[in-house]
């Protein structure tokens, strides 16, 4: 067979391109421009970097109105304290108490926080913080500048929950827990707890407080955290005790319009409230299982699932909110002698419940409407169900006045599901 013979090229010729082919210089140009952004990205890596050994990590702030000033105090993570008996789990103790306070002032607040660098050798650091607690002086001097700061500045977080206090706030970040170490964690816990299974205050983080206040109701609500006693518990010998004679605990609810508190809601006001604005996660009624013959409640409903529904209509000149709350759960604990065999008695149980509610609605809906603040979100409502009627209240600024003049109907709707492991209550069995 014959062998193609293969065309040699002249040795002048190999450097040529082939045709189409870009030069060599040119090909290495273009893997060199390719490569500049790769190589820039490692020089920007480190620009801004803090050692951890040199950050002080607050867990909470709180801030009171003092002699024309912010006072401000931070709680920050003590990291000598190592792991303790608080909450921390086994391998060691220690007496140094797991967090420290800062308290300062300043004519504003990052002005304030400025000055923690004159009395700690860390800078503060907010991007873990959990709580922020504001005082009853702050809130009625205005807390306008306290949500800017929170938006603005970069390391803040805007998911931090928001309480109120009556008395000084920074009081309120002393105060030692037994079961958790993080006592700014603990306090979150706490609010998260109460919200998922007892709803009689919402948890509000700081950016809902700030879109509640922008909103076209324009107030808001804020959980009280307070201490139980009379002393504050800020040493590690002092939590060694079975029970703590001052503990925190959430009280009453604070209303704010604009960017001042107005007023407070009662446990059983902010329950009532609760319902109107479909907050109802999950909650423990007690009630009385024979109305006819008392009101004392000597039985008790878990409230596992509810739902509320709000209609505004307008009729003639005022706004009627056309309310409609259903719910459903199990029944946990019955001290008369009704037999559940009978549907008549669980209708009695059902009616008692449903008007137990009724009477917590409007309870609430009287104080609301008495302090003028629209907590309930009725604007929001007829803004988007009357559009028309509702520019012409924004023309007029009238909100108010029109707000005073709804009239609330509300429309209970509750039912016993389950009745427990027992179709009948001890007492009657007793009775035999």
């Amino acid at each position: 067979m014959k062998q193609r013979k293969q065309a040699i090229r002249p040795e002048s010729d190999l450097s040529l391109p082939a045709a189409g082919r870009p030069p060599l210089a040119a090909r290495r140009a273009s893997c060199l421009l390719l490569c500049l952004p790769l190589l820039s990205t490692m020089l920007t890596g480190c620009w801004d970097n803090r050692e951890l050994n040199e950050l002080g990590i607050t867990s909470g702030s709180a801030y009171d109105w003092e002699d024309d000033q912010w006072k401000a105090t931070y709680q920050v993570i003590n990291p000598s304290s190592g792991v303790s008996g608080m909450g921390g789990g086994g391998g060691g103790s220690t007496t140094s108490p797991p967090f420290i306070t800062f308290t300062v002032k300043g004519k504003t607040i990052m002005e304030a926080v400025d000055k923690t660098n004159l009395t700690s050798t860390r800078e503060m650091f907010f991007s873990h913080s959990r709580i922020t607690v504001l005082g009853e002086t702050v809130a009625r001097h205005g807390i306008n500048q306290i949500i800017d700061m929170f938006l603005r500045k970069q390391d803040a977080r805007e998911t931090v929950f928001v309480f109120l206090a009556r008395g000084e706030a920074g009081a309120i970040l002393d105060q030692l827990m037994q079961t958790n170490k993080n006592q700014g964690a603990g306090i979150q816990l706490m609010i998260e707890q109460e919200s998922r299974l007892v709803s009689y205050y919402p948890g509000v983080r700081l950016y809902e407080l700030a879109m509640a206040l922008s909103s076209e109701s324009g107030s808001a609500v804020l959980p009280e955290i307070l201490l139980t006693g009379h002393k504050i518990m800020d040493k590690t010998s002092e939590t060694e005790v079975t029970d703590l004679p001052s503990r925190l605990a959430l009280g009453k609810l604070g209303v704010l319009k604009g960017e001042k508190l107005i007023g407070w809601l009662t446990q059983k006001q902010a329950f009532g409230l609760s319902f109107i604005t479909d907050k109802i996660n999950k909650a423990t009624i007690a009630f009385p299982s024979h109305p006819k013959t008392g009101d004392t409640p000597d039985a008790s409903f878990i409230l596992q699932n509810s739902s509320t529904a709000v209609r505004p209509i307008w009729d003639k000149d005022h706004y009627v909110m056309d309310i409609h709350i259903k719910g459903s759960g199990v029944l946990t604990e019955l001290g008369s002698d009704m037999d559940l065999n009978e549907s008549s008695s669980i209708s009695e149980m059902e009616e008692s419940i449903e008007q137990h509610v009724l009477e917590l609605v409007n309870n609430s809906w009287t104080e609301v409407r008495k302090l003028g603040a629209d907590v309930t979100g009725f604007a929001v409502r007829i803004h988007r169900s009357d559009r028309k009627r509702w520019k012409q209240i924004e023309q007029d600024k009238s909100w108010d006045s029109v707000f005073r003049d709804i009239e609330i109907r509300p429309h209970v709707s509750m039912k016993i599901e389950r009745t427990g492991l027992s179709n009948k209550s001890f007492k009657s069995v007793q009775q035999k």
